[in-house]
């Protein structure tokens, strides 16, 4: 199950990725090399989350634990939010940090809550590998890791969406939540 899951992820990421990628002609890129970045810093942290998995050292559960099974039940939910989040911006959503030119500031359904709730669902679903594989080094390692990063570039896209959107950003910014709704 946890194998047909992390497939299914890596295919739908994989998807979008080839699909919601932001071109000059029709907006204005201001990525520089985060996504290389963040890709860098999601695998990583993948891989070393597979490597502390198969120690013994910090273990608090083994495969087919409740645990575990919870953690697959979280990456799925993640998985839904961050796909409900994309869906909801549609063209809007693009995979390198851009501004379309007819770009439109999305601030119904969740983003009346979360400024960038595809991050928030991502991190849930490291948090729930890393409860699937039941070590605490591989939790953190992902979870830590994967919000710094996403951390570092919502930065960046709130500097670009500032500048498109002057006025209406910062109001927005005011009325909702970074990434974790109550906390940041």
């Amino acid at each position: 199950m946890f194998i047909g899951i992390g497939l299914s992820w890596i295919v739908c990421e994989s998807v979008i990725a080839s699909v919601k990628r932001a071109n000059k002609k029709s907006s204005d890129i201001v990525d520089g090399n985060s996504e290389r970045v963040l890709n860098l810093v999601t695998y990583t942290s993948l891989i070393l989350g597979f490597i502390f998995e198969q120690s013994k050292y910090l273990r608090f559960a083994k495969q087919g634990d409740i645990i575990t099974w919870c953690g697959l039940a979280i990456i799925l939910f993640g998985l839904s939010i961050r796909l409900h989040a994309i869906y909801r911006l549609k063209k809007f959503f693009t995979v390198n940090i851009a501004i379309l030119n007819d770009h439109e500031l999305m601030t119904a359904g969740i983003y009346r809550f979360v400024r960038h709730p595809a991050y928030l669902g991502v991190i849930i679903a490291f948090a729930g590998m890393g409860l699937a594989m039941g070590n605490l080094l591989s939790l953190i390692t992902m979870v830590t890791s994967v919000m710094l990063v996403f951390l570092w570039r919502i930065r960046l896209e709130e500097e670009a969406l500032i500048k498109a959107f002057p006025l209406d950003y910062p109001a927005y910014q005011k009325k909702s939540w970074r990434l974790v709704p109550f906390i940041i």
